[in-house]
């Protein structure tokens, strides 16, 4: 991610902060507006290009989606007013968005971090299911709606819309991932990390309290804890933020052990 759209991407989040009213219908219009500009490259690169005016990008915005909500179309305008390091990442920001208000339209008894991983879980355990999510031969709708009648009730309106955006939209992402990415945009949104514990059975209280407290000493903020029952994680747990592994397995210490032996 280039530095300029860094910096607008964090203002354009602001942007949420100031809105009264998050909810799924404001989310679905920013897929769609994502979805279309997925859809049109020259769309795309016409409305990110800094080299334009932003009066004319505006203009090109609003006659493109015209069809959406007008707090939809607010959001679109100032994204589209803002400097972006390459065209992807104005459709980026519009995806971000959509799950971000989805984050904070759920209600408050749903656990949407969870259910996030979970359908993660489910798809990256049947390969078939995988394969056929992310089929490039399969029109957006047609996986959207296979998604769709995969989970039909069992999750929130919120999951699904989200689960449904980036089946239509992979972008050469594998569905998993992508589905964790999203867990993990929701936990942020929250003021919180994402940390993935393995264990071979579940946490006890006092157990989860140690990890809440090793992970804001280490990244300096809570971090909602997701656990995976492994039984092939002997003793101990090992701890997934992002691309960062503590690993305190037995296995982990034992090879830690005989290296040092042999060193």
């Amino acid at each position: 991610m280039g530095a300029q759209t860094r910096q607008s991407l964090d203002q354009a989040r602001t942007l949420l902060a100031g809105r009264s009213t998050l909810g799924l219908p404001l989310a679905e219009n920013l897929f769609a507006a994502a979805l279309g500009l997925s859809g049109s490259p020259a769309l795309r690169s016409a409305l990110s290009d800094s080299a334009s005016e932003a009066s004319a990008r505006k203009q090109l915005a609003a006659q493109a989606f015209a069809s959406l909500s007008t707090d939809a179309k607010k959001i679109v305008d100032e994204l589209v007013s803002m400097r972006w390091s390459s065209a992807e990442d104005l459709q980026e920001a519009l995806e971000d968005l959509g799950i971000r208000v989805c984050a904070g339209s759920v209600d408050a008894k749903t656990d949407l971090v969870g259910e996030l991983l979970a359908i993660s879980s489910l798809v990256h355990s049947n390969a078939e299911l995988e394969l056929g999510l992310g089929s490039k031969r399969a029109h957006p709708s047609a996986r959207a709606n296979l998604m769709g009648s995969l989970l039909g009730k069992k999750v929130s309106g919120e999951a699904l819309a989200i689960s449904r955006h980036l089946v239509s939209d992979p972008r050469g992402r594998r569905i998993g991932a992508m589905l964790q990415s999203a867990a993990v945009a929701v936990a942020d949104h929250h003021g919180k990390g994402l940390a993935v514990v393995s264990v071979a059975k579940s946490l006890n209280q006092a157990q989860r309290a140690s990890v809440e407290k090793l992970l804001g000493k280490n990244y300096g903020r809570d971090h909602y804890v997701a656990e995976v029952i492994n039984p092939d994680v002997v003793g101990g747990m090992k701890i997934r933020v992002g691309d960062d592994v503590i690993d305190g397995s037995i296995q982990a210490r034992l090879a830690e052990l005989r290296t040092q032996l042999a060193g």
